[in-house]
């Protein structure tokens, strides 16, 4: 398929037939942008319900920062659905034409993407963990089901970034990355536990 396609103006069903298709894209990136954008819209239903409950009252600005927050993280996951094809595009068209610059210059972008998505999925984890403890108690599995797929969301693009990293020349900036990523994963599953772990009073 295409990276010209635009699978945000179609229906659902479309991504899901043409990702199950023998084409590159979209691929295991895409599908990593897409479950971060559905952590941060099942974040924000959790805001949402907590916004205006009297026992949340002294968090009230916070979480209508949160809400905005989270909906910009959503925007920005779904660009980077279309970006990591446009990057995978870019890279196969650098393979065909043998020019080793550009074919590093696309590695690299086909790195950041990943890592990109990586970094919202880690926000959205920690906002998670911030607002745990007094969310609306009956979106609390809600929240906890977000950041179980803001880790879903790292992991899957880790896969894309480390598959890159071993294509980079630069051995001293692939284990830079390679040292980040681990950071960078590390801080989301502790969040995640945190918040999957927790137990109201």
């Amino acid at each position: 398929m295409s990276a010209h396609k635009d699978y945000l103006a179609l229906p659902l069903r479309e991504f899901l037939t043409d990702l199950g298709e023998k084409s590159p894209t979209p691929g295991g990136g895409s599908v990593a942008a897409l479950t971060g954008a559905l952590s941060a819209s099942l974040a924000r239903m959790a805001v949402a319900y907590t916004l205006g409950r009297k026992d949340a009252s002294q968090h009230q600005s916070r979480l209508e920062e949160l809400s905005g927050e989270l909906h910009d993280t959503m925007k920005s996951f779904c660009q980077l659905v279309q970006e990591d094809m446009a990057a995978y595009e870019t890279f196969a068209a650098t393979r065909r034409t043998g020019k080793p610059a550009e074919q590093q210059q696309a590695i690299l972008r086909a790195i950041a993407v990943p890592m990109e998505i990586i970094v919202l999925a880690g926000a959205v984890a920690a906002w998670a963990d911030e607002i745990k403890s007094f969310v609306n108690r009956y979106l609390l599995s809600d929240l906890q089901a977000a950041v179980e797929l803001a880790m879903a969301a790292a992991r899957a693009a880790s896969t894309s970034a480390r598959s890159n990293l071993a294509a980079l020349d630069d051995q001293r900036e692939a284990e830079h990355l390679q040292d980040k990523l681990g950071l960078l994963l590390a801080r989301i599953n502790q969040h995640r536990d945190l918040v999957v772990q927790y137990q109201p009073a």
